[in-house]
């Protein structure tokens, strides 16, 4: 009898038989045999024990081979027809144009060796284009999606002002705006007003669809060097009371504040016995001036803090004396990978400490560099498992908040696992303030942790159940109880306000975490109903209102938060970085409003909410980098974009409702004079109708990378 064809022989061991069809699916606690047999006992029809090697191969001394997984998915045989005819007409109209044969197979071999999924350069568009012409999308086909890489896409390589590409994850901010740009290019080419063909290209928001794939950070632009001349510290006067200004701004208000800070950056109280900076030869020991770098990393944060925006932007070229107290405080720190000097908990607090410098700088890659240093010192030392003394405690547990709010502003997984910390939490202890605020703000950045990690599947610890497990519910439930358990020094008044600008601080970051849980929903929220006003057919309403209406909730008390926090820091000359993280975010989430609600809006509160989103550019501005600049301008531009595609989707809705009252059919590509946007339907054959359907699809859109835009690129 032949086994194997005509041949006789018996097939290979990488040759699996067919699944006997017969065969019916049993429940996986009832099999008696593994799911998977190898090919060899595939082949033999005889048990396979399902290890590697298997009983079976390991007895015979046989090379136990398994098969390679193959995901199988569905398609639907018309839409497998219609891209076999769309390849034939691809095909012909390429034989067309290139007639020669081997001209024409250099081309499909060029065009197979490029990667895929590789986003366009920003320079392939002038200045003003945002996307591709009109008759290049009416010839694209329908889009595909590509099944994603372990149920949700990777973030985004984004490139900084120099052209340096760099990962962020589908935390960052600058992610989630690209995905807006790539959202509102699709369809803003189509809602364009004659009198705004007029307009420059600042004053109609294609600057900020121009940026698309780009990001800006001063991470790109270097650090004075750390050979620079040393810096002589303040008198002990002066050092004092700049230090008592430092502990107010980001410590403990100096023992004012009831929540006892969020933070702790260490001893900011005490003034060193001798002052001098180590001189400058090249032979001197600096370990003996080691610990002076606390202090001047401290005068980095306090210079840094009280210097004007005018004097910085009057100064770009120009080192700063902030910039000047840095590079000392690195020059003493030393190299951190140097383990031939020995680490010490005071090492770690100034690392933390530059750290929030560069942050404030704009240098958020560096300050994640810094904190990953101090974090390894930390462990290095046994800190993380309590060897380590109040204060020591308390430097781990700002290093960790550090750790985590890093993770969350870059997208990326942090530095140490919540498993492996056996340290107590922070204590009241005596001559120390009040650890409540500084308790909470680590079990805050515990939720964080998992926002960033499960919720958005960067580094689950957590295994997927079903689709309900990328929902954001579990997330919204941990901040909520957070919040029902705070201690009552830390609860906010009535009115929803704090006199301690720390408890203001921490509740911005709840509501932050609020917004970041549910911003994959608020984003596929716009995308639906983008679609459900462009398209003829019916789309069903958002499923997810209220979780909507949580987000909007909370954008609007982090707005009032920060005005609070302007009052509260009155005589401060600039805003923190927290500060405006949270302020910008907020007014993004009421920018979008407008797209994503289909309720009467009095024009009391349309009043406020403009004055919202006018205070959001004003905190941006306040910034001492250009930075701030850049932000204020991308909320502007935002902000005119959306209320382009309000006012032209009012309008073709008006055209809509008319010719339905005329018993018309539905304009088909038609338009009032003036405008362009169109009512869709799917007989039209665009590439943008399949675009549409796939975000009323898209329920927990985690910023795949399948957007309009890069379909028609590649």
């Amino acid at each position: 009898m032949q086994l194997d064809g005509s041949e006789g022989r018996r097939p290979s061991t990488n040759q699996r038989l067919p699944v006997n069809p017969r065969r019916h699916k049993v429940a996986p606690e009832q099999r008696k045999r593994v799911a998977t047999a190898c090919n060899s006992c595939n082949v033999r029809r005889v048990k396979c024990s399902g290890g590697n090697p298997c009983g079976q191969c390991s007895a015979s001394n046989r090379e136990c081979v398994y098969p390679v997984p193959i995901e199988k998915i569905n398609v639907p045989r018309a839409e497998i027809d219609e891209l076999r005819r769309k390849v034939d007409i691809y095909e012909r109209a390429l034989q067309e144009a290139i007639p020669d044969p081997s001209r024409r197979q250099d081309l499909i071999n060029h065009a197979s060796a490029t990667p895929e999924g590789l986003s366009p350069s920003p320079s392939a568009f002038s200045p003003g284009q945002s996307f591709p012409p009109e008759s290049s999308r009416r010839q694209g086909g329908p889009s595909v999606k590509p099944e994603p890489e372990d149920e949700q896409t990777t973030g985004r390589l984004l490139q900084d002002p120099d052209g340096t590409a760099r990962f962020l994850g589908e935390t960052s901010g600058a992610t989630f705006l690209d995905h807006l740009k790539e959202l509102l290019g699709a369809v803003l080419p189509l809602a364009q007003s004659q009198s705004e063909l007029q307009l420059s290209y600042e004053q109609d928001g294609s600057a900020f669809l121009s940026s698309l794939g780009r990001y800006y950070t001063d991470d790109s632009r270097p650090l004075i060097e750390r050979d620079s001349t040393p810096i002589s510290l303040p008198s002990s006067e002066d050092l004092g009371t700049l230090l008592s200004k430092l502990r107010h701004l980001i410590q403990d208000g100096n023992g004012e504040w009831p929540s006892g800070g969020i933070y702790w950056w260490g001893e900011l109280n005490t003034v060193p016995a001798h002052t001098a900076s180590p001189p400058s030869s090249s032979d001197t020991n600096l370990n003996e001036y080691r610990y002076l770098a606390f202090y001047h990393a401290a005068l980095a944060v306090i210079t840094r803090a009280n210097t004007l925006a005018e004097e910085v932007q009057g100064s770009a070229s120009t080192p700063s004396l902030s910039e000047a107290y840095f590079a000392r405080a690195a020059v003493l720190v030393g190299n951190p990978l140097d383990i031939t000097r020995c680490c010490t908990i005071g090492d770690v607090a100034t690392l933390c400490l530059m750290s929030a410098y560069l942050i404030e700088m704009n240098r958020r890659d560096a300050a994640y560099m810094h904190v990953a240093a101090a974090m390894h010192i930390c462990i290095m030392l046994g800190v993380h498992r309590g060897l380590v003394d109040e204060r020591g405690k308390r430097v781990f547990w700002t290093v960790y908040i550090m750790d985590r709010w890093l993770s969350c502003l870059m997208g990326r997984p942090h530095i140490i696992m919540d498993d492996a910390i056996r340290i107590q939490l922070p204590a009241d202890a005596p001559s120390m303030p009040p650890a409540a605020g500084l308790k909470a703000h680590v079990e805050l950045s515990r939720i964080s942790g998992y926002v960033v990690c499960n919720t958005y599947r960067v580094a689950p610890w957590e295994a997927a159940r079903g689709g309900m497990s990328k929902q954001p519910d579990k997330a919204i439930w941990m901040l909520q109880q957070w919040q029902s358990t705070l201690p009552p020094r830390l609860q906010l008044s009535p009115d929803g306000l704090s006199n301690d600008p720390a408890c203001c601080l921490l509740h911005m970051r709840y509501n932050m975490l609020l917004i970041l849980a549910i911003r994959p929903l608020f984003l596929g929220a716009v995308k639906r109903s983008v679609a459900k006003r462009l398209m003829v057919q019916t789309v069903e309403s958002n499923t997810h209102t209220e979780h909507l209406k949580l987000c909007i909730a909370a954008a609007r008390r982090n707005i009032r938060l920060g005005r609070q926090l302007t009052t509260l820091n009155i005589s401060r000359k600039s805003p923190l970085h927290s500060e405006q993280h949270y302020s910008f975010n907020a007014t993004v989430c009421l920018i979008l409003e407008d797209l994503i609600s289909d309720e009467e809006v009095s024009e009391e509160e349309k009043e406020a909410r403009n004055r919202d989103i006018v205070f959001g550019i004003e905190v941006e501005e306040e910034g001492l980098t250009n930075f701030g600049q850049t932000s204020s301008n991308t909320l502007r531009h935002l902000w005119t974009l959306a209320r382009r595609l309000t006012s032209s989707i009012a309008q073709s809705q008006e055209v809509n409702t008319q010719a339905v009252e005329h018993r018309l059919a539905p304009p088909m590509m038609t338009t009032l004079p003036g405008y362009s946007m169109p009512r869709m339907q799917s007989g039209e054959d665009h590439a943008l109708y399949d675009e549409l359907v796939a975000w009323v699809d898209d329920e927990w859109p985690m910023y795949n990378n399948t957007g309009m835009y890069n379909e028609f690129m590649q």
